[in-house]
């Protein structure tokens, strides 16, 4: 007599399906908690963005709104615009060092209400 065997994805399911739907979830994870993309250069822990070392020549525009953290370090920013942070109300870390920046445009900074280190 033989015993039938269980595909590691469970009965009735394929491993096909089941790397599908983790692939679903780790793609809307990586958005954050309200779902929103990740910008490309960057990568995004729960409400952490990281964009350390990318290159950048400017603050990337979609960055999640629930962000409280942002890793803007050792880029190639010039410009802060008053639109780079807006929506931003959650950010309370945001970190420019190693940057080239020589404009600051006036009310920039003033959507962060909650930013408590700059």
């Amino acid at each position: 007599m033989m015993v039938g065997t269980l595909s590691p994805a469970g009965p009735g399911r394929s491993p096909v399906t089941a790397l599908g739907l983790l692939a679903v979830l780790l793609s809307v994870l990586s958005g954050g908690a309200d779902g929103q993309p990740c910008p490309a250069q960057c990568s995004c822990t729960g409400t952490t963005v990281d964009c350390h070392g990318q290159g950048l020549r400017s603050v990337p525009r979609n960055i999640p709104r629930n962000t409280e953290r942002l890793d803007l370090n050792a880029n190639n920013l010039t410009k802060i615009t008053k639109a780079d942070f807006a929506g931003l109300r959650h950010l309370r870390v945001l970190q420019l060092m190693e940057n080239k920046i020589t404009t600051i445009e006036r009310g920039a900074f003033q959507d962060l209400k909650e930013l408590e280190r700059l």
